[in-house]
């Protein structure tokens, strides 16, 4: 570490040359400490958050334990309602459009008219309109007074054109129908087995009313797997739902080896949700599951073994299905320890103690001035001055006192730009008017005039412009006879008397030693001449004085010329001369229009 000179531009500086060597010595380590003020407060502040640190951890297990008890319950509970809902949700849908069939007018009159053909092919129509909404687009009917069963699935050879089966009351196939039929309720849920697609579905069941008389059932049908699907896909890590039937027999899980299901006429049995848990916790779960299914409560949650793991369970009642939710949650799975609110609270809290004890007075004190201060310099070097003049100036310590001659200075530096900037606008400025300027006639020069004349050129649109470009005739034999500084008297005043007869929208510029050019944006092609006549009566109507009793009459040639919106400025300068010339040769004196070549005395 090299030490400190007056070259160095400030600590600040010095602080950066230590920072940048990657492999400080050990011994040199201390010497940095002692050297930066910040560095002494960082290492105190962390030792001193390590302390308090370990003491926190010490009772970080303890308090988890206790945390994961008290709200692990109405966690799991939360859980289990929701994925109720979630599962009742899937099936929403199909009993809407289920609903909606039930009271479809086409369906009423073709279940009281069986026989007609017509009134069967608009209701049937009618049904395949509604279920493309459904999630399996497949509908149902089945006849209270013909026991007929029309069924259509979409995507298979089952269409309800004609009827597939009829009903009978003694078969265990066909109990639903009579069941529902008996039943108050207008809809029933019913997970069975479909002989006719050989699969496990959920069925949708309503009866199809008239004036209080049932005349049959229709309803959609939800392939197992897709609810499953639905109703199960989002479930978190660490939670795991099963949704079982009264004995335990998993109907719904995401891994299919779970369920045990009919298929074929053949019973796949699996292992029930009670084989899952410990045999002196299954006594405990069927009576959760009596507890939710009475009503006694939605949801029913306690620790059990599964697996050989202490486990959090959950137990809730789909009364539709008559099914119950089991949800299982691994508590170490699913929330990392260190989130818990009221512990992270606690550590957060022993560290900021200690980290404010440690550094909050100092950096109020020391660092934040010293911040400021730097920033301040950092900010004058980019000549912007406004930051020292923030700075605290009523301290009477060293910082204060730095902070005074610091703010002084820069408020003398400040001054002196300002007034360097203010003389440099008005010499750019008296840079822009000779730039621009005939500095003899005060008028717009050959520069000046050309830049004018491009940006009305640019943004007159429609509006019609002229041009007059203007000589003096015989102007060397004033020079010759007079003087050139006689000369100039006379540009100079035939400028002025030019200027008297335009407008504030109109430009006279010096176009050359004794040649005028005036823009004319707005005027009437028709009035160039008489403007430019206005010109000539008012420049030639009395001599000009050029002292010592002497004076001199002039006379003027012009040329006009009407300036299209496509010209440049050479172009347009092109056919002004051209017009002057022409007065030129037809003796001086006179006005010509470079349009149509007309002359005037």
């Amino acid at each position: 570490m090299r030490p400190w000179n007056g070259a160095e531009r400030s600590t600040g500086s010095r602080r950066r040359t230590i920072a940048s060597n990657e492999m400080l010595p050990f011994r040199g380590f201390w010497r940095t400490i002692a050297a930066s003020l910040t560095a002494r407060v960082l290492l105190v502040g962390l030792l001193l958050i390590g302390l308090l640190a370990a003491a926190g951890f010490l009772a970080f297990d303890r308090v988890v334990d206790m945390t994961l008890a008290r709200l692990g319950t109405g966690l799991a509970e939360r859980q289990v309602l929701y994925d109720r809902a979630r599962g009742l949700g899937t099936l929403q849908r199909d009993v809407a459009l289920a609903q909606t069939n039930a009271r479809s007018q086409a369906l009423i009159r073709w279940l009281r008219d069986e026989q007609s053909s017509a009134k069967r092919q608009v209701a049937i129509a009618e049904l395949r309109r509604v279920v493309q909404l459904s999630a399996g687009g497949t509908f149902f009917v089945g006849s209270a007074a013909t026991r007929a069963y029309y069924y259509e699935e979409a995507g298979s050879g089952y269409t309800a054109d004609h009827p597939r089966l009829t009903l009978q009351r003694g078969k265990d196939r066909d109990r639903w129908f009579f069941d529902t039929l008996a039943r108050p309720r207008d809809c029933q849920l019913n997970v069975d087995s479909d002989d006719l697609a050989l699969r496990t579905r959920v069925f949708v069941n309503c009866v199809v009313r008239d004036q209080g008389k049932a005349l049959g059932i229709t309803g959609t049908a939800v392939d197992l797997s897709a609810f499953v699907r639905e109703a199960l896909a989002d479930t978190q890590p660490g939670v795991s739902t099963f949704f079982v039937d009264r004995t335990g027999a998993v109907q719904a899980h995401r891994d299919p080896r779970l369920v045990s299901r009919a298929s074929h006429g053949r019973h796949i049995a699996a292992a029930t949700v009670f084989d899952m848990v410990s045999r002196t916790d299954r006594e405990l779960l069927r009576a959760m599951m009596a507890d939710v299914a009475s009503g006694k409560a939605p949801a029913r949650s306690d620790f059990l073994k599964m697996g050989g793991k202490r486990v959090l369970v959950g137990v809730g009642y789909l009364d539709g299905l008559d099914w119950y939710n089991v949800t299982v949650m691994d508590p170490s799975a699913m929330v990392d320890r260190w989130l818990f609110g009221p512990l992270a609270a606690l550590i957060v809290l022993m560290l900021l103690l200690g980290g404010a004890l440690a550094v909050a007075m100092f950096k109020r004190v020391v660092l934040d001035p010293l911040r400021l201060l730097e920033m301040s310099v950092t900010e004058a070097e980019r000549g912007n001055f406004q930051p020292a003049e923030q700075l605290d100036l009523r301290r009477d310590d060293e910082i204060g006192r730095l902070s005074r001659r610091f703010a002084a200075m820069a408020h003398a530096v400040a001054e002196q730009t300002r007034s360097l900037e203010a003389r440099v606008r008005e010499r750019t400025l008296e840079l822009e008017q000779l730039a621009y300027r005939d500095s003899a006639t005060g008028v717009a020069n050959r520069r000046g005039f050309v830049a004018a004349f491009d940006k009305m050129q640019g943004s007159r649109g429609a509006a019609t412009m002229g041009l007059l470009l203007i000589d003096v005739d015989r102007f060397k034999q004033i020079n010759d006879r007079f003087g050139h500084v006689a000369g100039d008297t006379v540009v100079a005043e035939i400028a002025r008397r030019i200027q008297q007869t335009l407008r504030p929208a109109d430009l006279c510029g010096r176009w050359g030693g004794d040649e005028f050019i005036v823009l004319l944006p707005g005027h009437a092609p028709e009035s160039l001449e008489a403007i430019a006549a206005r010109v000539v009566k008012t420049v030639c109507a009395s001599e000009i004085e050029l002292g010592d009793d002497l004076a001199v009459a002039v006379t003027l040639s012009v040329g006009v010329y009407r300036v299209d919106p496509a010209d440049t400025i050479d172009r347009a300068t092109e056919r002004a001369d051209a017009a002057m010339y022409q007065a030129k040769k037809e003796g001086r004196a006179r006005i010509v229009m470079a349009d149509a070549g007309l002359t005037m005395a």
